[in-house]
C-alpha cells in the first residue's frame, strides 16, 4: 500500500461548501430563474446533493475500529454511497462495476469488444439496481485510494470493527467528547474564487 489512510475532508472542498451554502438559495429560485429554460426541476436532484452534504458528516454515524495489537482506536465516518455526483463514491462504484464487468460479464478471451449505450433511463439504472455487488468500504477504499483504512497508523497492526454507531444520542455524546468538528466554510465571492480560489483548488485536487 502507498500509505496510511487519512479520514477524508469533504467540507474543505470546493463543491461541498458552494452546495452548503447557497444550494437551498437555488431551490428557492428555481422555479422563477431556470425552470423555463430548464424544464421542471427533478426531485431526485435534491435528494442526492442532500446525501452528498451528510457524506463523511460525523453527525451522521460511523464505524469504531480498533487495533487489538496496541489498542489504537479511530473513527470512520459513513459515506453517501451516490453514484455520477460525489467524487470520493462515485470512484469506488466506479471500481466496483468494472470489477464486475471483468468477472460476470465478460467473457474471459484473448479479444473482447465493449460496446457502450446510454439507455434512456440509465439515472434510474445506476439508483436501483441491486445486481451489482455491494464490496466491503475497505475494500473499495484500498482499490481506489491505495490506502488500506484498517491499517493501524501507530503499530501498523490490523484494525478490526468493533462498532457500528448510528443512534444520535451516542453520536453526539462521541462527537462532543472528542471535539469533533464539520464545518464548510463559506466559499470566496465569485471574482476571486474565479482569479485564485478555482486555481488553487485544481493544483492541489480539493476542487472536488
Amino acid at each position: 500500500m502507498a500509505g496510511v489512510y487519512r479520514p477524508r475532508h469533504p467540507e474543505r472542498t470546493v463543491l461541498y461548501r458552494v452546495l452548503f451554502h447557497h444550494f437551498e438559495r437555488f431551490l428557492a429560485e428555481y422555479e422563477d430563474r431556470f425552470e423555463r429554460e430548464f424544464g421542471f426541476f427533478r426531485p431526485i436532484v435534491k435528494e442526492v446533493v442532500e446525501r452528498y452534504l451528510d457524506c463523511g458528516n460525523p453527525r451522521c454515524g460511523f464505524a469504531r475500529i480498533r487495533c487489538p495489537d496496541c489498542a489504537e482506536e479511530r473513527l470512520v465516518m459513513y459515506s453517501c454511497r451516490t453514484r455520477g455526483f460525489c467524487p470520493s463514491c462515485h470512484a469506488k462504484r466506479i471500481e466496483e462495476w468494472g470489477e464486475w464487468m471483468r468477472e460476470t460479464l465478460l467473457l474471459d478471451v484473448p479479444h473482447r469488444q465493449v460496446v457502450f449505450t446510454i439507455p434512456k433511463r440509465l439515472r434510474v439504472f445506476f439508483k436501483f439496481d441491486r445486481r451489482l455487488p455491494a464490496k466491503g468500504w475497505a475494500e473499495m477504499i484500498r482499490k481506489v485510494y491505495e490506502v488500506d483504512p484498517m491499517t493501524c497508523p501507530k503499530c501498523g497492526g490490523r484494525m478490526k470493527v468493533v462498532a457500528f454507531l448510528t443512534e444520535y444520542a451516542v453520536v453526539d455524546r462521541i462527537i462532543d467528547h472528542l471535539k469533533l468538528t464539520f464545518v464548510a466554510a463559506k466559499p470566496p465571492p465569485s471574482h476571486v474564487f474565479t482569479e485564485v480560489a478555482l486555481p488553487e483548488a485544481e493544483e492541489s485536487g480539493a476542487y472536488c
